[in-house]
């Protein structure tokens, strides 16, 4: 099997299942549907769009079986490139689409506990003030002048190390090949309903794609022509 089937097979098993959970979404209300996960901007699938995308599929992954036992590994690759020009030529930006079901439910919102965190914490009887006694000795007053000039030292010092640090090696370029793959990849994900924080990891799990931390410097460097090419607003 080549890269590009277990690509595009791995792709098929995702959408059937996303499109049989949204089979299952049918019976919630608006409510309960909105808090199943976080969706992106849509309007939500009918019934009828729903069976139709899961007829679509099965045929799909049918010929896509045809074609694989017979080893045609260019039914896949077309499929790809088909994606990638629909998406960079044809398709306009539409609300009326099924997205990409998970089954996970969106993260909980920050609880009682950093609210907590976030108050001061009350003074305690020991950090009183003492009030004073009218016996200030010599060696307390000579003290407290030379708070002020051991503090300027440590700032001093502080500034001197600071400036000391050696410059980070900069980060090398990704190559011109690793860049398109990378781009495309994004363009394609984000028409097929995918969010943005989702891109980096999804993509350097693809064959001959740069690592994450990679990945993700080169999503940052060409954000804007990513959206303009998927023709989705900015998050």
């Amino acid at each position: 099997m080549s890269a590009a089937d277990g690509r595009v097979s791995d792709l098929l098993d995702r959408w059937l299942a996303s499109v049989e959970l949204h089979a299952r979404y049918l019976e919630l209300d608006d409510a309960a549907y909105a808090k199943v996960q976080d969706w992106p901007k849509h309007q939500r699938p009918t019934k009828w769009v729903v069976e139709l995308g899961r007829a679509r599929l099965v045929e799909l992954k049918r010929q896509f079986e045809d074609r694989r036992g017979k080893g045609d590994t260019s039914f896949s690759e077309a499929l790809e490139l088909m994606a990638f020009l629909t998406t960079l030529l044809g398709s306009e930006h539409i609300e009326r689409f099924i997205p990409l079901a998970t089954g996970k439910p969106p993260a909980e919102p920050v609880g009682a506990s950093a609210d907590a965190e976030a108050k001061p914490a009350s003074p305690s009887k020991s950090a009183e003030p003492r009030k004073s006694t009218g016996d200030t000795t010599t060696r307390q007053k000579l003290a407290v002048r030379q708070k002020p000039a051991a503090a300027a030292n440590q700032v001093a010092t502080a500034n001197r190390g600071s400036n000391a640090r050696p410059p980070s090696p900069p980060r090398p370029k990704s190559s011109q090949k690793a860049t398109a793959l990378v781009i495309a990849d994004a363009v394609r994900f984000l028409s097929w309903g995918r969010e943005w924080p989702q891109l980096a990891s999804s993509i350097a799990r693809l064959a001959d794609r740069p690592a994450e931390p990679e990945v993700l410097a080169i999503l940052r460097e060409h954000k804007a022509a990513i959206e303009a090419q998927a023709r989705r607003p900015p998050d």
